[in-house]
């Protein structure tokens, strides 16, 4: 028989990579073979954070990963944790011009682990538009935007809260100053909320005005 964190991990991927836990028992309770013990939530909870760093009972190997910190309900899967692509403009042997290694560096950065895992929570749908990009190789991809920029000038925080996945067309858009945000237009996750903070001094700083004719 498969071990526990075998049949969560297989539970996590038909399920997207991610998921509640009360989704995450559902899909177990499928694939695990009856009897199931009296709580099986409990025995799901226990092999997760026993396989999972982010626990302070970590133990065995690294396969799980919390989105909101232990307690928060939502897990996902490590291997599903992936670095966003780089496009085939960016030299991986080095030999780049100034501007294309800025470029890297820039895109480099903004892939944060959180920022993988908040467009993993958003199955890789732009929060404006609900559009994602298929790859050759089948994978879906999206860019993770700070809304109030990491580093100098802005020195925004890397959390949920300050994040956006976006297409990149509206990436771009938003990183020049293009448009406003507007919350009531967003695709929303009720285990995602974006800080209103972060979207006023977005409008307010970056937000470039418009020229008078």
């Amino acid at each position: 028989m498969a071990t526990w964190s075998e049949d969560i991990a297989l539970a996590l991927e038909q399920l997207g990579g991610i998921a509640p836990l009360a989704e995450i028992y559902e899909q177990v309770a499928t694939i695990r073979p009856k009897p199931h013990p009296a709580d099986l939530g409990a025995s799901v909870r226990g092999a997760i954070e026993r396989n999972s760093s982010d626990s302070t009972v970590f133990s065995g190997n690294d396969l799980f990963f919390s989105v909101h910190g232990i307690g928060g309900g939502v897990w996902g899967l490590r291997s599903f944790e992936k670095p966003t692509p780089l496009a085939s403009d960016i030299d991986s042997l080095g030999n780049e011009a100034p501007q294309r290694q800025h470029q890297k560096t820039y895109r480099i950065l903004r892939d944060t682990a959180l920022a993988r895992q908040i467009k993993l929570l958003h199955k890789n749908k732009c929060q404006i538009c609900g559009e994602s990009i298929k790859l050759p190789n089948g994978e879906l991809y999206s860019e993770a935007h700070h809304i109030q920029p990491l580093g100098n000038p802005h020195k925004g925080p890397d959390t949920s809260e300050n994040i956006l996945v976006l297409c990149p067309n509206h990436h771009v858009m938003l990183d020049y100053g293009v448009i406003a945000i507007d919350p009531s237009k967003l695709n929303l996750h009720h285990k995602h909320k974006i800080g209103a903070t972060y979207i006023t001094y977005h409008n307010e700083v970056i937000m470039k005005p418009t020229n008078s004719p």
